[in-house]
């Protein structure tokens, strides 16, 4: 793990079943030193599409395999940005036997998602209000 100046957080090595619970809490670690009480209930939301999106990595691009990850979390300009990559190959949704529920349980956790895929791996970017902000 690396911390990456007061606003930002890194972590890049191997995911795995064992591993991810760690990068879990090393996220939740940052977010909090970074924003205390500020973030609330966002905290919880933000942990949560960060870990589908990492679990997504190990099932889909590893097919629960070790594999490689880089994620990276920052605060730019009063928004939060996590990014989540892999060097791994996805199968399409209509391939997939979950149908994309996870893709569907982070959309409705974010305000931004941009998700990119090449035959070198994927980029998903999720992005917030920072802090919390969100409208009823």
């Amino acid at each position: 793990m690396e911390e990456l100046g007061s606003d930002g957080w890194r972590y890049r090595g191997t995911i795995s079943p064992r591993t991810l619970p760690s990068l879990r809490r090393h996220l939740v670690s940052w977010l909090r030193r970074r924003a205390g009480d500020e973030v609330g209930r966002q905290a919880d939301d933000v942990v949560l599409a960060c870990w589908e999106a990492m679990a997504n990595v190990l099932g889909h691009a590893y097919h629960g395999r070790p594999g490689l990850i880089d994620v990276r979390a920052r605060i730019d300009q009063d928004v939060l940005i996590v990014t989540v990559a892999d060097q791994g190959r996805w199968e399409s949704v209509a391939e997939r036997a979950d149908g994309g529920r996870g893709l569907r349980l982070i959309q409705a956790l974010v305000d931004g998602l941009d998700l990119r895929s090449t035959d070198g791996g994927t980029v998903i970017t999720l992005t917030w209000p920072f802090p919390a902000r969100r409208s009823a």
